[in-house]
C-alpha cells in the first residue's frame, strides 16, 4: 500500500513544518466575496507572468492532471481542464472529505451541541445495553474524545490489510473492488456498532497516527444534530456557499451514513468554495457566517506534529518557507486530490488528479512543480502587454472554445496544488 510515500518525498523536498510559523494574515486583508454566488474570473484570467511560469513547470509534469482551479482575491486567476473531462463532472476527493467533516464537527461546537473534550461514551451512552456490550474495545472506546478523532491522536488504527487483498483495489474504480472487506460502501463500518468494532487499539495515544477510513464521525454528527452529515452539509453549508445539494454525491454504507473520512465527489469549483470558505475564516459573505473564525483558527493550527508537517483539526499545514513558500493549509486525498489555501497571498489553489501514477512519479511530478507554490513573487496579474481576457462564468473551461481548451494554453497554474498533492492519503 503506497499511502505513506508521499512523506518520502517530503523529505526529498526538504520541507519542513514549525509550530512557531507566523500567523497568518488578518482576516481585514483577505478578499471577501459572496461564496453563494458564481465564481468570478479575474481580468487576468489565464494571461499572466505566473501563468507562464506555471506552464512551463506543467509541461514536463505528468498527464494526469484532470482539473486545476487557482483563485486569488476571491477571483479565478487560473484555470486548467483536461480536455477529455467534464469541468461539471464529479470526482472523489477522497480523504480531503475529512476537512468537509472538520467543519461540521465545528459548527455542531460553535453551537453548543458537542465539545471538543466529550468522549464517544459522552456521545453515545456509555450505558447503552444496545451499543457497548457489542463493541470488543467498549472501554477504551468509550474514553476517546472529539480533539482526539480531529487531530489522529486517538491511539485507534486502521485494521492490517494484507497485500493481496489491498491490491485487488481498483483505483479507478474502487467501489467496484474490494468484496472481501464487505465492499467498498461499507469500507470502515457498516453500521455504528460495526464502525466502533472497524478500527483498531494498536497505536500510541497522544502521538499522530493517520486513520484512513472510518464512519465513527459520521455518527456522531447523526446522533448530536439528527442528521447525516450530507443531510446537514445540505442545509446549512452548501446553499451558502453556493452548492446544490443534489449536484454531489457522496458514498454510503448500507446504513445510509456517509463516509466520515472519505468519499465526498465534487468538482473542481465546489472544492475551490470549500477552500475560499476557510480563507475567508468562515464567512460565506461579508454578512453571512458558516463557521466562527476561532474554530477556523483552531482547524488550521497546528494541534500536534505529523511526520515532518502538523495536523490541525483533519487538515494538514504545510510550511514551504524553505522553498520560498507561505504556511498552506490543506485537505488532501489519495493521488493529489487537494485544496490549499494561503493566506500571505490570498490565493486558493484547488488541483484533481487521475489515481494511477507510480510512487515515483508523484514525486517527481512534485518535485518539478513545487517551486511555483503560493510564491509571493509568482504574479497573476497581466502579462507586460497588459493582455485580458474577460471574466465569465464556471461554464467557461469547460466550453469548446475556451481559452482552456486550446492545446497551445491549456498547460495550466498547477504549481500551487502539487506541493501538497505529495502528502496524498486515501
Amino acid at each position: 500500500m503506497h499511502t505513506y510515500l508521499p512523506l518520502v518525498a517530503t523529505a526529498l523536498l526538504g520541507l519542513r513544518v514549525s509550530p512557531t510559523a507566523a500567523a497568518t494574515a488578518s482576516l481585514a486583508t483577505a478578499s471577501i466575496v459572496d461564496l453563494s454566488a458564481e465564481l468570478q474570473y479575474s481580468d487576468h484570467h489565464n494571461v499572466s507572468p505566473g501563468a507562464e511560469a506555471l506552464i512551463d513547470a506543467i509541461d514536463s509534469s505528468s498527464d494526469n492532471i484532470r482539473t486545476v482551479l487557482v483563485l486569488e482575491h476571491g477571483k479565478i486567476a487560473m484555470s486548467y481542464v483536461r480536455d477529455d473531462i467534464d469541468a461539471s463532472g464529479l470526482y472523489s476527493i477522497y480523504s480531503a472529505t475529512k476537512s468537509w467533516m472538520s467543519l461540521i464537527v465545528g459548527m455542531l461546537i460553535d453551537e453548543g451541541s458537542l465539545s471538543l473534550d466529550e468522549t464517544l461514551g459522552d456521545v453515545f451512552d456509555s450505558n447503552d445495553s444496545s451499543i457497548w456490550p457489542n463493541v470488543a474495545e467498549a472501554e477504551y472506546m468509550q474514553s476517546v474524545t472529539i480533539e482526539e478523532l480531529l487531530t489522529m491522536t486517538s491511539g485507534l488504527t486502521d485494521p492490517p490489510f494484507s497485500s493481496e487483498s489491498y491490491s485487488d483495489i481498483d483505483w479507478q474504480d474502487p467501489t467496484s473492488s474490494v468484496e472481501d472487506l464487505g465492499g467498498m460502501h461499507n469500507y470502515g463500518g457498516a453500521n455504528l456498532i460495526d464502525s466502533l468494532n472497524y478500527l483498531d487499539v494498536a497505536g500510541t495515544r497522544g502521538e499522530f497516527g493517520y486513520v484512513l477510513t472510518s464512519q465513527i464521525v459520521g455518527y456522531v454528527v447523526l446522533e448530536k444534530s439528527g442528521q447525516t452529515p450530507k443531510e446537514f452539509a445540505s442545509e446549512r453549508i452548501f446553499p451558502l456557499i453556493g452548492i446544490a445539494p443534489d449536484e454531489i454525491g457522496w458514498d454510503e454504507n448500507d446504513d445510509g451514513m456517509q463516509h466520515s473520512f472519505t468519499g465526498l465527489r465534487l468538482n473542481a469549483y465546489q472544492m475551490a468554495r470549500f477552500g475560499q470558505l476557510f480563507l475567508q475564516r468562515g464567512l460565506a459573505s461579508s454578512d453571512s457566517r458558516v463557521i466562527s473564525e476561532e474554530y477556523v483558527e483552531q482547524s488550521l493550527s497546528t494541534q500536534v506534529d505529523a511526520s515532518n508537517m502538523s495536523y490541525g483539526y483533519l487538515f494538514w499545514k504545510i510550511d514551504g518557507a524553505m522553498m520560498g513558500m507561505g504556511s498552506m493549509d490543506c485537505a488532501i486525498g489519495l493521488g493529489g486530490q487537494t485544496i490549499c489555501i494561503n493566506d500571505e497571498v490570498d490565493r486558493v489553489s484547488v488541483l484533481q488528479m487521475d489515481i494511477g501514477l507510480s510512487e515515483s512519479e508523484y514525486g517527481m511530478t512534485m518535485f518539478r512543480l513545487a517551486l511555483s507554490a503560493f510564491s509571493p513573487a509568482t504574479s497573476f496579474e497581466g502579462d507586460e502587454d497588459g493582455e485580458e481576457t474577460s471574466s465569465g462564468d464556471e461554464a467557461n473551461d469547460s466550453a469548446g472554445d475556451d481559452v482552456t481548451s486550446d492545446s497551445s494554453r491549456i498547460r495550466l497554474s498547477i504549481g500551487p496544488l502539487l506541493l501538497a498533492a505529495i502528502f496524498s492519503f486515501l
